[in-house]
């Protein structure tokens, strides 16, 4: 046989491994990958898109699905485009259809609405949602009247019947909140603007805000619509009444379908700065906002990831569903202080951030700050150290004296509820007139006042001026005769003198025919007193006299009681008297027989008995007389000249007796 015509055993074996080789090769081939669809609204590349697709694509393929993903864009910008939009999306849906497409992530409003709108979802294909809202309104719009275009607002958890194999996460907008918000620091407010532009989002917003709308009949909903027109944006705006504030949704298109400058909401802003500007999207807080109740904006990427990663182990997608992002009452604190809003004003749980923190410019100082910083907790520590001595020093004595803190402790309870009461008092007297000075300034401000309007009201400013200032001055002196910080100059006067002197002083506050009389029972008298003091006794019962006299005189009397030791001053009028079981009242601080009728803070008696009391002796009112009124002032004769110069307050006894009439 010929060797060349044998089959050697070698050449059977490596046939035989080729013929079995394409079938090894396939059973070792990777399974058909899927395609996870990513469309943007914007172009993928910004800061938050960008931020989302790079989490997502970690969380993918840390997760092991066997997926490709691809990012298409809608690049979107005017309302006028969502015909575009919709048709974009029908095709990029179509066309990975043919890719084993298992998921659809839709990032951006725009991208959202286009794809509910377009109603069509793919079998089998879940669909999530990212950096979108809870509302929206059904597109396309209409060609023809985009400008005019209010649409119904609709929402989407609401949808669920219609969008089945969805999910995602989804920003929610609480106008009430924000409504709540603004009447609470400004409970006049009778108008809100609403400021959106001329993006979905801001149509959408709108759509909600009017549905949102219905609840509060009281307010005038006023939109500042970028639609409309610049020009139109800011006659609306510029011409919002004083009791307004706005509330701030988006503005980042034009009516033209151009983006917005950096300045052009400052520059709208501007044309009414007095109205408090307020956010429900977070825009513009730490610029021109104030803050608001806005949405704690979430990147949604893990969640989505691990909604696909749950369809993928266990075939089911009937559970996916949304998750809306928590809000939070959020602030500028910079523009707290401009609009005078202190932080104790704001809700519960609210958020204050330094939005502006410019502090590059010290960057040199800090080395020094921190070693003043140092210094400055030595000096704390060995500060802290005495008074841990002194509080040591002070419990033993404190111990030794039980009794007296005891005794202490009543009196300062009591003065407590006194200082609760004055600061009562004083801050509903204070803000009597202060409101008067306000509404009248800003009424004066407006320019279609004719000039006795505005006179009119000038001399009402005035004269609450002068009130609140009598106020003021009336609360400091008897704060400082209280705490004995007012010097009382003891000197021999002549009281006669003293009285006429007063008398004329006095003589414009009577009224016009009332008229003013000085009965002495002597010429002369030298009397050991604070002249400063007894004319200020004189001048308020004087003046007190003068208010509720129309007719008849008021007669500023003298008698020296020798039997006593005191000199009696009276003030008697003709005027309606007071009744005898207020007589005792009317020396009560803020205390006003006729309300607030007649001019006066409702002090000037308590200042006179304080007075009184300090120098030893009584003021009452004279309950025999029934002509009107009469003041009795009793003044000892004699006082010990080591007197002068001396501080006045201290603990008097007040003499409640009755006391003889003149």
């Amino acid at each position: 046989m010929n060797r060349n015509n044998v089959i050697k055993p070698g050449w059977v074996l490596l046939c035989f491994c080729m013929l079995l080789a394409p079938l090894f090769v396939h059973s070792q081939e990777t399974p058909e990958r899927e395609s996870i669809l990513i469309i943007s609204s914007y172009n993928p590349d910004t800061r938050r898109m960008a931020s989302f697709i790079t989490e997502f694509e970690q969380q993918i393929l840390a997760s092991g699905i066997p997926c490709d993903i691809y990012i298409e864009t809608l690049e979107s910008k005017g309302i006028a485009d969502a015909a575009l939009w919709m048709s974009l999306i029908d095709n990029m849906i179509t066309r990975y259809e043919n890719r084993s497409l298992r998921a659809i992530v839709l990032l951006g409003q725009e991208a959202w609405a286009s794809f509910v709108s377009l109603g069509r979802i793919p079998e089998g294909v879940m669909c999530f949602s990212g950096f979108a809202s809870s509302n929206g309104v059904m597109l396309p719009p209409p060609p023809d009247s985009l400008q005019t275009w209010k649409p119904r607002s609709v929402e989407y958890q609401g949808m669920t019947d219609s969008l089945k194999a969805v999910g995602g996460m989804l920003n929610r907008y609480n106008i009430r909140r924000n409504v709540e918000l603004i009447r609470s620091l400004y409970p006049q407010v009778e108008n809100i603007a609403l400021i959106t532009d001329n993006t979905y989002g801001g149509i959408s917003l709108q759509a909600l805000v009017r549905e949102e709308w219905k609840n509060y009949p009281d307010l005038n909903l006023v939109l500042v619509d970028s639609r409309e027109g610049d020009e139109a944006v800011h006659e609306t705006y510029a011409s919002l009444p004083p009791r307004s504030a706005v509330m701030l949704g988006t503005w980042r298109v034009g009516s033209d379908g151009e983006y917005f400058m950096q300045r052009s909401l400052n520059d709208l802003v501007q044309s009414n700065p007095r109205i408090p500007v307020f956010s429900i999207t977070r825009t513009s807080i730490g610029d021109v906002a104030i803050g608001g109740y806005v949405p704690e904006y979430e990147n949604g990427a893990p969640l989505i990831a691990a909604q696909i990663k749950k369809y993928y182990d266990t075939g089911k997608i009937d559970d996916v569903r949304f998750h809306t992002s928590k809000n939070i009452y959020l602030f500028d604190s910079r523009k707290l202080k401009d609009w005078k809003i202190a932080e104790y004003a704001l809700p519960k749980g609210s958020v204050v951030e330094d939005a502006i923190a410019t502090k590059l410019s010290k960057y040199s100082h800090y080395i020094e700050l921190l070693v003043l910083g140092i210094l400055l907790l030595v000096v704390l520590l060995l500060v802290v150290t005495w008074l841990l001595l002194r509080v040591q020093r002070l419990k033993r004595t404190l111990e030794e004296r039980e009794e007296q803190l005891v005794v202490a402790r009543e009196r300062a309870e009591e003065s407590d509820m006194l200082k609760s009461a004055f600061l009562a008092n004083m801050s509903h007297e204070i803000r009597t007139p202060l409101n008067a000075i306000v509404g009248f300034s800003s009424l004066m401000q407006s320019e279609e006042l004719s000039q006795e309007e505005r006179a009119e009201y000038c001399a009402i400013v005035v004269n609450n001026s002068e009130m609140l200032l009598t106020l003021l001055n009336d609360i400091l002196d008897i704060s400082s005769l209280e705490c004995g910080k007012i010097r009382f100059n003891y000197a021999s006067e002549e009281i006669v003198q003293l009285c006429q002197h007063v008398l004329m002083t006095t003589a414009h506050t009577r009224q016009e025919g009332v008229e003013g009389r000085l009965e002495c029972a002597v010429d002369s008298f030298m009397l050991t007193t604070d002249a400063h003091r007894l004319s200020q006794i004189l001048i308020n019962l004087l003046t007190n006299a003068g208010k509720f006299t129309s007719e008849g005189s008021i007669t500023l009397g003298v008698v020296v009681d020798e039997e006593h030791n005191e000199v009696l001053f009276s003030v008697t009028d003709t005027g309606p008297g007071i009744p005898l079981d207020k007589q005792e009242m009317v020396f009560n601080r803020f205390e006003k027989l006729d309300g607030n009728k007649k001019k006066g803070t409702g002090l000037g008696l308590a200042i006179c008995r304080q007075i009184a009391m300090i120098v030893g002796g009584r003021i009452w009112v004279d309950p025999t007389y029934t002509g009107g009124a009469r003041f009795i002032f009793a003044h000892p004769i004699g006082l010990d000249s080591g007197r002068e110069n001396r501080e006045g307050g201290g603990d008097f006894d007040y003499l409640s007796s009755a006391s003889p009439s003149i």
